[in-house]
């Protein structure tokens, strides 16, 4: 069904002008709360968090949920919209306005047409989605959400800036990673710089720790099973004529399955103990488990996917990927309830989390659209 999308558009357009942070999303929530009350829908709240969700019960046996993330990150826009961030160092870089909008415009036109509908939908406005590793999808289901209201199947989008607005992408099993964050401590001796013998040079067994972690790791995993280890931080603590003492490095690890997970976790401990032991200094990683693995429902999937291909056409539904390696809160979602989260082309010339990410609005047709359709077809 085609719906006239241009109040949703300026829905969008409002959210990303007044981005927040997560768990500051007050003024978004009254945005959405307003624009909503001027269909006839309620944004009824879930204890005492930010966001909220409206209920289209049409008096059937199930429920079906979408849900919609709706905070901001902690970056300065650098779009040229003319509609761009007017908080300094906040801003949408990751299309939460975008689902937003969306989810309001799935609500509004699935309101209109209640009496078509075969089961009951909640659209939920979730706040906090980038806060890794707490998240605002467990806070949500905590507060009791999805056992009042009854939840059978959860739904989920992501705005995915390599594919052409009107494809999507999605696959069965894991389609989101686990994402983990470690922190390393290297312990060496602080000496002259004119007598390196004396001291344990901190910096270079971190430097042996980056090599081993980042790479060869890898060799110790399957080839053909995604992971990433990655460290973005390195900080030393030291002076230009003085042998390091003292290292820090953060990282992140990401992984599919939940053996390979606990794997590394226990390789990254002992390669950093080991690795400084070889040089006469000491390392200690505390790893901090985050997000969890998005793991799409197989029955869903096909359920799903066939009415994407009928609406889109097959060559626009792409089911032959592998997992994407980004982190998700959903995943929450997924562990609870046969759950479906799939990837919605935007086309970016800018990747996600770039203060230039900018998705095309021609994308909120296309997934009011799809996700109007799909749950009237249920």
């Amino acid at each position: 069904m085609k719906v006239d999308t241009t109040p949703y558009l300026r829905l969008r357009r409002d959210i990303h002008r007044h981005p927040e942070l997560s768990n500051q999303e007050r003024e978004t929530t009254r945005r959405i709360r307003e624009f909503l009350a001027g269909y006839g829908l309620e944004l009824r709240p879930i204890g005492g968090l930010n966001g909220g969700f409206v209920r289209i019960d049409a008096g059937k046996a199930r429920t079906l949920c979408f849900r919609a993330d709706i905070d901001a990150l902690p970056l300065n826009e650098q779009t040229g919209a003319p509609f761009a961030s007017e908080h300094p160092g906040v801003m949408h870089a990751c299309g939460h306005d975008m689902h937003t909008a969306i989810a309001a415009g799935v609500a509004c036109e699935l309101h209109k047409a209640r009496d078509r509908l075969g089961c009951n939908v909640a659209v939920l406005f979730q706040p906090a989605e980038e806060a890794n590793p707490t998240g605002g999808a467990r806070p949500v289901a905590e507060a009791g959400f999805l056992k009042e209201q009854g939840i059978d199947e959860m739904y989920g989008l992501h705005m995915w800036p390599s594919l052409p607005v009107g494809d999507i992408e999605l696959r069965p099993g894991p389609i989101m990673a686990a994402s983990d964050r470690f922190q390393i401590e290297v312990l060496g001796a602080a000496a002259h710089a004119a007598e390196p013998h004396l001291g344990v040079d901190a910096i270079a067994i971190a430097s042996e720790l980056h090599c081993a972690l980042t790479q060869k790791l890898r060799r110790e995993v399957d080839p053909f099973t995604p992971i990433s280890v990655s460290i973005g931080a390195f900080q030393s603590f030291g002076r230009y004529n003085v042998v390091c003492g003292r290292v820090l490095l953060e990282g992140t690890v990401r992984t599919t399955d939940e053996a390979t997970r606990a794997y590394l976790h226990r390789r990254i401990q002992e390669i950093s103990r080991q690795t400084a032991a070889l040089y006469r200094g000491r390392a200690e990683a505390v790893i901090h488990k985050g997000y969890g693995i998005v793991q799409n429902s197989p029955e869903l999937f096909r359920r799903f996917a066939g009415y994407a291909q009928s609406l889109l056409g097959a060559g626009h539904v792409h089911t032959d990927i592998g997992p994407s390696l980004i982190g998700e809160d959903f995943y929450y979602f997924s562990q609870t309830l046969p759950s479906l989260y799939f990837h919605m082309g935007c086309q970016s010339e800018h990747p996600l989390h770039s203060n230039r990410f900018l998705p095309r609005e021609e994308v909120l047709d296309a997934a009011v659209d799809l996700m109007t359709g799909f749950f009237l077809a249920q």
